[in-house]
Formats: structure tokens, C-alpha cells, sequence
């Protein structure tokens, strides 16, 4: 069998790797905060004190994800290659297969897998409801400016009530739980299987794609 060869390509410019962890450092802070505000493990005893930073670093977190989220659409050429699209659609059971390991290799999408793309638009709807429902519920003044769930009431009157706003927000935090650890799995995978060089592409921003 014939040798293979790989060339090294620059995949991820400065931009989008700075903007992958801060929302990676901000996903992390906004689940932790969160779920700390909907359950205080850390001090069992009303600790107010403690209970404010954590309100603190939850909503600096939701700002600089929203930035970032912002800065992406702005600078980031690929981002109508998340678009959910047919063609997208109907190679995902190759890579479905692929990452179950049915097959030992899948074709070849270019910069984003199907999978990926899809997963990023999703990542991308859920952030905007996660936001709207987080201010919907959030009792105080956006920027010293507007009362939140005045101007965010419209959201608990699409969603039936604060009770239900509450619970699809902490449910896409979940959500967010559940399918990071998967995106690094497969990001894990891929690297391991084909060999590119992906974990370290997303510091470096340079992959191996295979010539022959």
C-alpha cells in the first residue's frame, strides 16, 4: 500500500481561534454560574455575597458571548457554510457512521463536516433563545437603561409564563452539557483516525490533509 503523505494547511486564522475559547471559557463559566444560581452547592446557607458574584460572572459571560457570537457573523468568511442546507442534510449518516464506528473512513466535506456545521447552527439558535429567556427572567436593569423583564416581557407571553421561560432556559443549558463533551469527542476522533492534527489546529490554526 501506498505511503501516505500529508500537507500542511492553515485551516483557523487568528480571529476564529481566539473567538473558539472565549466562547468555550464563556459556555463553561455560564453553566457553572448558572447552575450554581439555580442551586447553591458551594454555601449551602443563603450567602448573598457570593450569590452576587456569581450573578456577576454569569452575565459578563452572556455579554462576551454575544460579542463573540457577533464578531463571528462579522469577520468569519465560512459562516454561510452552517446554513442547514439538503445536501448537508443527507451525508449525515455518513458521519454518523463514522463517529459509531460502522466505517473505518467518511468522505470528505472540506473545512466543516456536515455534522459540524449543522451543530454550530444549532449552538447558534439555542445562544439567541438562551439570551432572550436569561433576560426575560433576570430581575434588574440592562445597563443601567431598561428594566429586563419589561423590555424582555414578550418573551414570557410567547412561551406561556416566567415559570416556562425558566425551564427552557435551564434546559438549552443542558443541552449545552450534553453536546460540548460530544464536539470534543469527535474533534478527539478525528484526530486520532485521520491523523490532521485537529485539537492542536484550534491553537495553532494549521491541519494535515492527506495528498495521497
Amino acid at each position: 500500500m501506498a505511503d501516505l503523505h500529508y500537507e500542511k494547511i492553515y485551516e483557523w486564522n487568528l480571529i476564529y481561534r481566539i473567538n473558539h475559547w472565549v466562547r468555550a471559557i464563556s459556555i463553561f463559566t455560564l453553566i457553572f454560574t448558572g447552575y450554581y444560581i439555580y442551586w447553591p452547592f458551594l454555601s449551602p446557607e443563603e450567602n448573598s455575597q457570593l450569590m452576587n458574584l456569581m450573578r456577576f460572572f454569569h452575565f459578563i459571560s452572556m455579554y462576551i458571548i454575544i460579542l463573540s457570537f457577533i464578531a463571528q457573523l462579522y469577520f468569519d468568511k465560512d459562516i454561510w457554510e452552517y446554513l442547514p442546507t439538503w445536501n448537508k442534510i443527507k451525508t449525515v449518516p455518513d458521519m454518523l457512521a463514522y463517529y459509531l464506528f460502522l466505517k473505518d473512513t467518511h468522505e470528505e466535506y472540506g473545512k466543516f463536516n456536515p455534522l459540524q456545521a449543522l451543530t454550530y447552527f444549532f449552538w447558534g439558535l439555542l445562544l439567541i433563545i438562551e439570551t432572550l429567556t436569561g433576560f426575560a427572567i433576570y430581575s434588574g436593569n440592562i445597563f443601567g437603561i431598561w428594566d429586563s423583564r419589561t423590555a424582555f416581557g414578550w418573551v414570557n407571553n410567547i412561551l406561556g409564563g416566567m415559570p416556562i421561560t425558566r425551564l427552557v432556559h435551564f434546559s438549552i443549558m443542558w443541552i449545552f452539557i450534553i453536546t460540548v463533551p460530544v464536539h470534543i469527542y469527535m474533534a478527539l476522533l478525528k484526530d486520532l483516525t485521520d491523523r490532521d492534527n485537529t485539537l492542536r489546529s484550534i491553537l495553532t490554526g494549521y491541519k494535515f490533509k492527506r495528498v495521497s
